[in-house]
């Protein structure tokens, strides 16, 4: 059942925000994360990471009335609405794909915070960020900031209620982003990258094939040199230095047929910058390209196809995996067990053992649902809701915040 309660606090969101961080600004005001309110909206005390490309609607529907905004305003806030000609893998990852969804953030524009706070609003997130092809800002002219300047550990961005205006910090070391810059850069290579990043927009939203060799052309600048198992990717054949080696963070884009959303912002632009130079982003088909492309092209490893699995059906059992919510209800009763609390404050080896113990016996025993898929549990606006609603922040009530139209 769906409760009509409203928050008594909620921005607007703003025209070019994404979805996550409207939450973000939402949550701060109840000493929130994202995640936590949404798992509370649902009724789930874990939090449920926020789907920027494509949201359910439901949940987009109890947001909206939770925080008294028109549904349709939030839908257009996700990605899958705002660029629908963009396949998913031309948004940025934000991380190897094994990395929590909770830990991902885009890379950011310190400049355009400091435009927000300026003007007397709350800091938010742009949406624009999200593109894969985007390494600065064309506003500000600014390399966008993939790690903190403070820590120096990738960003994992979070919002605090300050002065009662919601800022951008890394929840890492609580250091806020505005006023921070990502270093100076040549002015000949923001002109590049600001034409390059403008004709691949212009690539992504033409004709099929053009997106298609642009596409071919960055999967051979990341397919493993020479050989399947390299660690090397082609693209350091163009960056020609012998001891270059790819950073551990980019080693999940090697051999990946999209790579480009899955690099950190340097690597990004030295893969724009290597296929503009050697392929003209893609203008030229792969028969007839330029010598350095096609050199890149005769030490790029053959794709890799699917496994052959043929073999495996004989000698086992197909693997069947429970539905997503039934292992949300075992990690529930998990951390909530007697046995679990008792080992709380004991030394870690203790800790994981019991874990183990509890987690080998939860998935040994029988699915809510065997054969089928259960439904997700229902939302609720009032159920798990740990709000403290009592004294809202002055100045912040609905229509409290600027918004951007």
């Amino acid at each position: 059942m769906i409760s009509g309660r409203r928050l008594p606090v909620a921005p607007r969101p703003y025209r070019d925000e994404l979805l996550s961080s409207w939450l973000g600004r939402v949550a701060c005001r109840y000493g929130l994360d994202a995640a936590d309110l949404v798992g509370a909206f649902a009724g789930d005390a874990l939090g449920i990471p926020v789907d920027d490309a494509a949201a359910p609607r439901e949940y987009i529907a109890v947001w909206a009335r939770a925080c008294g905004v028109d549904p349709e305003r939030l839908s257009r806030l996700t990605l899958a609405r705002r660029r629908p000609e963009r396949p998913r893998f031309w948004f940025s990852s934000q991380g190897p794909p094994w990395a929590p969804t909770a830990m991902r953030s885009p890379p950011v524009c310190c400049a355009c915070l400091e435009a927000d706070c300026a003007a007397g609003r709350d800091e938010h997130l742009r949406a624009d960020w999200m593109l894969a092809e985007r390494c600065l800002c064309p506003t500000h002219r600014q390399l966008l900031l993939d790690r903190c300047p403070r820590c120096h550990g990738w960003l994992h961005l979070g919002f605090r209620l300050r002065d009662g205006l919601a800022r951008v910090i890394c929840r890492e070391c609580e250091q806020e982003l505005a006023a921070r810059s990502a270093g100076e850069a040549d002015g000949a290579l923001i002109a590049a990258l600001i034409s390059i990043q403008d004709r691949i927009g212009a690539i992504v939203r033409g004709a099929p094939q053009g997106r298609r060799r642009l596409e071919e052309a960055l999967s051979t600048l990341w397919a493993p040199l020479d050989n399947p198992g390299a660690a090397r990717p082609t693209l350091a054949l163009w960056i020609d230095e012998s001891a270059w080696r790819c950073p551990s963070e980019a080693q999940h884009a090697i051999g990946a047929p999209f790579p480009l959303g899955r690099l950190p912002v340097e690597l990004r632009i030295a893969t724009l910058v290597a296929a503009e130079d050697a392929f003209g982003l893609g203008d030229r088909p792969r028969d007839g390209a330029s010598e350095p492309a096609a050199a890149l092209i005769r030490r790029a490893a053959p794709p890799r196809g699917p496994p052959d699995t043929r073999h495996l059906a004989r000698s086992f059992p197909p693997l069947s995996l429970r539905p997503p919510t039934e292992y949300w209800r075992l990690a529930r009763e998990i951390l909530t067990s007697a046995d679990w609390r008792a080992v709380s404050g004991q030394p870690e080896g203790r800790r994981q053992r019991v874990l183990s113990r509890l987690i080998d016996a939860a998935l040994g025993s029988r699915p809510a649902a065997a054969g089928g898929r259960t439904k997700s549990p229902p939302m609720n606006c009032e159920a798990g809701l740990l709000l403290n609603c009592e004294n809202p922040t002055p100045g912040s009530h609905f229509s409290g915040e600027s918004t951007v139209e």
